[in-house]
């Protein structure tokens, strides 16, 4: 069974801090999961990420106003230590039967997330070893991206984000039947 998934993430050219994983399975599944430990201050002087991503997160606002002293709300129930979420995913992908990862652009995506678990070769038994992308198989159909199925709302959401690759893999297998 395939499973959708996005990760939004602080990429420095030397790690990868995870901020927000979203995952849809195809019987309707979803997880979605915010981290509590990425570097906030790093994430504030990123300009992309304070646009894109930061505005989708459950932020609590600095009552005065202040810009810069906004932060994760901790207390929301999307929010988790690493640890736990690593559990979490794992669960949910060692759960799917025949589990086949999926994602947009996926080379990042898989690298953030066998991440979880430190080394690649700490992956747990059960997770894939690779994420198959949606952009190769619009090329390998003969689509350009503008020929799928656009996001209206949530860019940058990691389940929203998730659940648009299932549109988008649900939109290629209707033209290959």
């Amino acid at each position: 069974m395939r499973i959708f998934y996005d990760t939004e993430f602080l990429d420095d050219g030397r790690t990868i801090d995870l901020i927000s994983i979203g995952m849809v399975a195809e019987d309707g599944r979803e997880l979605y999961a915010v981290f509590s430990e990425f570097d906030q201050g790093a994430v504030r002087r990123h300009g992309w990420l304070m646009a894109n991503v930061w505005p989708s997160l459950p932020i609590l606002r600095n009552p005065r106003g202040v810009r810069g002293t906004d932060r994760i709300d901790v207390t929301d129930p999307d929010v988790h230590p690493r640890a736990q979420i690593a559990r979490m995913v794992q669960r949910f992908i060692q759960e799917t039967p025949d589990p086949q990862l999926w994602a947009y652009y996926a080379a990042y995506d898989h690298v953030a997330l066998a991440q979880l678990w430190g080394p690649m070769s700490n992956l747990p038994s059960g997770i894939p070893m690779q994420t198959d992308d949606l952009v190769t198989e619009a090329k390998r159909l003969g689509l350009t991206p503008g020929e799928l199925p656009t996001q209206k709302a949530g860019h940058h959401n990691a389940i929203e984000d998730a659940r648009h690759n299932l549109v988008m893999a649900r939109y290629m297998d209707s033209i290959t039947r």
